[in-house]
């Protein structure tokens, strides 16, 4: 819980610093619309890492955490400051349960549309899919308690939201909340991430 605590905290501060620098943007000559309300597209590279939740119930008599450190490296563009889209790798996290470990990597698929706060400043949320692999495993107590094991992979719907603030005109802090729904041997659950990192963007 306190990791959690301190993550909202570092994203309440992106979002107040965003809305500050909102009012700092710069305007094109002739143009007459400010720097950041460009057209073109650009892209961008990062990574971050925080906390992921899995959402899977615990198992009766056997050790139960379903918390761990999740990564994401993912990289993107837009077309302008509302609408693009972004390709990640992504680690779930290893959470205990059943005598065992269920852990998940992922492919992460998403549309992206916002709007700008200031000079490389965003909110936004995503919509899209994610393809994961994940691996379970467990005690003779927890598959007599009903845990399947085994290996599995597929398609699952994702969506979240996410705010960036410009540090300068390439590099920006940024701070996501995502939730996945994937595939496991015999059923399928939720993973929430909370993420925070660091972003480049190519201009």
């Amino acid at each position: 819980m306190k990791a959690i605590g301190v993550t909202f905290s570092i994203a309440a501060f992106l979002l107040a610093a965003g809305a500050a620098q909102a009012q700092t943007t710069t305007t094109s000559a002739g143009s007459g619309v400010t720097w950041p309300h460009q057209s073109g597209f650009w892209g961008h590279v990062g990574a971050s890492t925080g906390v992921s939740r899995f959402d899977g119930s615990c198992i009766g008599g056997t050790a139960c955490d379903r918390r761990d450190q999740a990564l994401r490296i993912f990289a993107g563009g837009r077309f302008n400051n509302t609408i693009g889209g972004e390709v990640a790798w992504l680690n779930l996290g290893e959470f205990t349960r059943g005598g065992g470990e269920t852990d998940s990597q992922a492919l992460d698929l998403a549309a992206t549309a916002g709007f700008p706060l200031g000079a490389n400043s965003s909110v936004f949320g995503k919509l899209g899919a994610v393809y994961a692999r994940s691996e379970v495993t467990g005690s003779p107590v927890g598959t007599a308690a009903g845990l399947r094991t085994g290996k599995e992979d597929g398609w699952g719907p994702r969506f979240g939201i996410g705010a960036q603030v410009g540090l300068s005109r390439n590099w920006a802090l940024r701070a996501d909340w995502d939730r996945y729904r994937i595939k496991l041997p015999g059923e399928r659950e939720t993973v929430d991430t909370f993420l925070v990192g660091a972003q480049y963007t190519f201009r």
